[in-house]
């Protein structure tokens, strides 16, 4: 028996068909990785913003009392501005770098300042770690920026009764807050509008070292 094959026609339009087949795949498969990418820009802001605070709740949860050896005051200072506040934080934290195990500075006390630094466009949330308190002069300390794009980075200080915008411990008789507000006003690169808000985080870390305060001496305002 003869066999016939296929005419020319025939595979003519079998990659005709194919090639249809292959665009139809590709446009599907390049709307799905247009989705992913959209979704991960529109959370990233989000997600920056929650990995800071975490951070910085980190560091808080470890706080010990203002004294003691390698230890110092713990200061939270506010500043308003027209846009957000630019509220600072220094304080001493006990904790431990993944990064920096092979080091013998890679855990234990450390001094840590959050500053936002407005002389940057945008501004950015900067935490400065200065690891060896027992340099015979003092080094400048690493910083590392957490977030980006930051309007507003306000601190609340509570001190068993009322919220306080400021906290100096040396003027508490060395006494840490009861718990920590911070607020993160993040600008949204996705807005349509400038009216449209900034993203807003916010966080209430207890501190587990903290006593009692004589509120009268405490010189915030709530």
């Amino acid at each position: 028996m003869k066999r016939r094959g296929f005419s020319l026609l025939e595979l003519v339009l079998a990659m005709a068909m194919s090639a249809m087949l292959a665009l139809s795949l590709y446009t599907a498969m390049n709307v799905a990785f247009r989705a992913k990418r959209s979704a991960a820009a529109a959370v990233a802001p989000a997600r920056t913003a929650s990995l800071a605070a975490d951070l910085v709740a980190q560091d808080l949860q470890s706080v010990l009392p203002p004294t003691g050896n390698l230890r110092g005051p713990f200061t939270g200072t506010h500043q308003p501005g027209g846009g957000g506040d630019a509220d600072s934080l220094e304080f001493y934290s006990i904790g431990r770098d993944a990064q920096h195990l092979d080091s013998p500075l890679g855990e234990g006390m450390r001094k840590i300042d959050l500053v936002l630094r407005s002389d940057v466009k945008p501004a950015v949330l900067v935490r400065q770690v200065t690891r060896n308190l027992l340099a015979p002069s003092q080094a400048a300390p690493e910083e590392e920026v957490l977030c980006r794009n930051v309007r507003s980075f306000s601190v609340r200080y509570f001190d068993g009764t009322a919220w306080q915008q400021e906290w100096d411990s040396t003027t508490v008789e060395n006494a840490l807050p009861t718990a920590v507000a911070i607020t993160l006003q993040i600008e949204n690169p996705n807005a349509t509008s400038a009216d449209e808000p900034p993203l807003t985080l916010s966080r209430v870390i207890p501190l587990a070292c903290a006593k009692p305060v004589d509120t009268s001496q405490v010189g915030g305002t709530p």
